[in-house]
């Protein structure tokens, strides 16, 4: 008798130490809920106001190298050619020029250039993927290193072959895809 009762406390003992460790489990969870979410507070605050950031762009210009004025990039490779750079500077020199406002500066320091790589279908998704990231750094690099924009104002971003303008099944098709575009938007002044 003094066995089953020994053991019915034993139950009982460790029936309590598990509602316990559940109780301390549970409030536990929810210390760590609330812990993440105030971290994650500020995060959320920086996304909408990115976002609003975003939804106050319009793009301004575009330009596109592609091979339609001459040779940008050969077949697997991210090296700009002499036409590329004089493309860009016509490019960069029409939105400095003499048509410029006395405001450019305050314009200038507002614009967002996106320069995005493409590739044509030829080779391995993830190679193309890298080969368009190198086409568009390379442009980025170029835009900075030597038409001085702000490198804060220059985002890169490659669609590889994801996004062809023409058929990768023909020669002329393939050159037309192996292109860099400059996006350059402008903040929306409210009315």
């Amino acid at each position: 008798m003094r066995i089953a009762h020994l053991s019915d406390v034993v139950r009982i003992g460790i029936g309590a130490f598990a509602g316990a460790g559940l109780i301390l489990t549970a409030s536990g969870c929810l210390a760590t809920r609330n812990w993440v979410g105030e971290q994650l507070q500020p995060i959320q605050g920086q996304q909408e106001q990115l976002e609003t950031q975003v939804n106050n762009l319009h793009l301004e210009r575009k330009l596109v190298l592609d091979s339609t004025n001459g040779p940008t990039f050969k077949t697997g490779s991210a090296a700009l050619s002499a036409n590329a750079k004089r493309e860009i500077d016509a490019f960069v020199g029409d939105m400095e020029g003499p048509a410029a406002s006395a405001s450019a500066g305050s314009a200038a320091s507002q614009r967002v250039f996106v320069v995005a790589g493409y590739t044509d279908s030829v080779g391995h998704e993830d190679y193309n993927y890298e080969l368009g990231q190198r086409r568009a750094t390379s442009v980025a690099g170029y835009l900075v290193g030597s038409k001085g924009l702000d490198p804060t104002q220059v985002r890169v971003v490659s669609y590889g072959a994801s996004r062809p303008v023409a058929e990768n099944s023909t020669r002329d098709g393939r050159r037309s895809n192996r292109r860099v575009e400059i996006l350059v938007y402008q903040e929306k002044i409210a009315s």
